[in-house]
């Protein structure tokens, strides 16, 4: 007769429980895994059931996504839209318009700042040997090609042939300058008064500046006549530079000059008396085809009589030079007989009496040729 089973202990039970929890387990990642497969297949069977219609225009970018699973990135259509709505947001908006406007002005008034202050190509100092002699040493061949220039004979004309000769501190005729260190017209002027007074004497100093950056022409490369010497056994050479770059004081003219400046009404620069028989109120030389050139640049060009620098600046030192030459009755020789200086002598006024023993020089006054820089006349000083 069969003994009938005994239940199992509960130390045996304790024993066994162990091994049946993980079967349990093992079971339910078993279903898990195959459910996740079953799903799967689904959606394959779905897609591969789902029609595509290539042919046809794509009405909307919306359609298209709506029939894609889940889990798709959207159509490059539908990022293209909203890049261009993004787009649209950025340009309408106020601020950024506002802020791009203000960009501009800044960047505008930058350059303008850039240019007030940009490097200066003249030369601010003492005396530089290379263009002292080029200045003083214009070949005579390139005087008689130059002639009068771009000075016209028409601008100038005699005035009352009555009056003596203006004599300077060693009695002898003088030649008087008034000008400024930031007058750009003073700036070209001064080249020729150089090339002119440089035959009748000799510049042993002669310090470089340059005018105004803030006026016409501005920076124009020239000379000061402040701290000059110049010796000459024919006429006294008397300059005054009124005004610094920056228009404060330089020198006053003295009690005599304030006449002479006043009897001629001169209200602004430059001006210039030769013996007081000819005046001449304003510039001869145009400015600004000196225009970004060093000092040296321009020297070289006085070789060239074809250059426009040698035009305004040898043509106006030749008609400078006839008048000193009336003055100082045609002396030295070697300056005034030479070309084209006794043709221009004489086109000052066919009938006038020049400087000869008995007989008083007429007066000729040239006319402003180019502009006249008034004192209270200035762009941007």
């Amino acid at each position: 007769m069969a003994r009938p089973k005994r239940k199992p202990s509960s130390v045996q039970q304790r024993a066994q429980a162990p091994a049946t929890r993980p079967a349990r387990e093992a079971a339910a990642v078993a279903s898990s895994a195959q459910s996740t497969s079953e799903t799967a297949a689904s959606q394959s069977r779905e897609n591969t059931q789902t029609p595509v219609k290539t042919n046809e225009a794509v009405g909307s970018a919306k359609t298209v996504q709506r029939e894609r699973p889940k889990g798709h990135q959207p159509l490059p259509a539908t990022r293209s839209r909203r890049r261009y709505v993004q787009r649209r947001s950025w340009v309408s908006n106020p601020w950024v318009i506002i802020g791009g406007s203000v960009a501009i002005l800044l960047i505008i008034i930058g350059v303008f700042v850039y240019l007030a202050n940009r490097p200066i190509v003249a030369t601010i100092g003492p005396t530089d040997s290379v263009v002292l002699r080029q200045v003083t040493s214009v070949k005579p061949q390139v005087l008689s090609d130059v002639g009068g220039g771009t000075v016209q004979s028409n601008e100038i004309s005699p005035v009352q042939p009555t009056k003596p000769l203006l004599k300077g501190p060693n009695g002898k005729p003088q030649f008087f300058y008034y000008g400024a260190e930031y007058c750009p017209i003073c700036a070209g002027q001064r080249w020729a008064v150089v090339v002119a007074l440089s035959h009748f004497g000799t510049f042993s100093q002669l310090p470089e500046t340059a005018s105004s950056g803030s006026d016409s022409n501005p920076n124009t490369a020239t000379f000061t006549f402040k701290g000059s010497k110049y010796t000459s056994d024919t006429i006294d050479f008397v300059p005054v530079e009124a005004e610094y770059r920056d228009q404060q004081t330089l020198q006053n003219p003295t009690a005599d000059q304030q006449t002479l400046l006043q009897q001629y009404k001169v209200t602004g620069f430059p001006f210039i008396d030769i013996a007081d028989q000819f005046t001449i109120s304003g510039g001869l030389v145009d400015s600004s085809v000196l225009q970004n050139m060093s000092q040296r640049d321009i020297a070289s060009k006085l070789s060239d009589s074809n250059s426009d620098v040698a035009k305004n600046i040898v043509g106006a030192a030749n008609y400078m030079t006839a008048a000193i030459c009336a003055v100082t009755n045609n002396q030295p020789a070697s300056a005034c007989t030479q070309d084209p200086i006794p043709t221009l002598e004489h086109s000052f006024a066919p009938a006038a009496a020049f400087a000869v023993p008995g007989q008083t020089p007429v007066i000729a006054s040239i006319p402003q040729a180019v502009a006249f820089r008034r004192r209270d006349d200035v762009v941007g000083a």
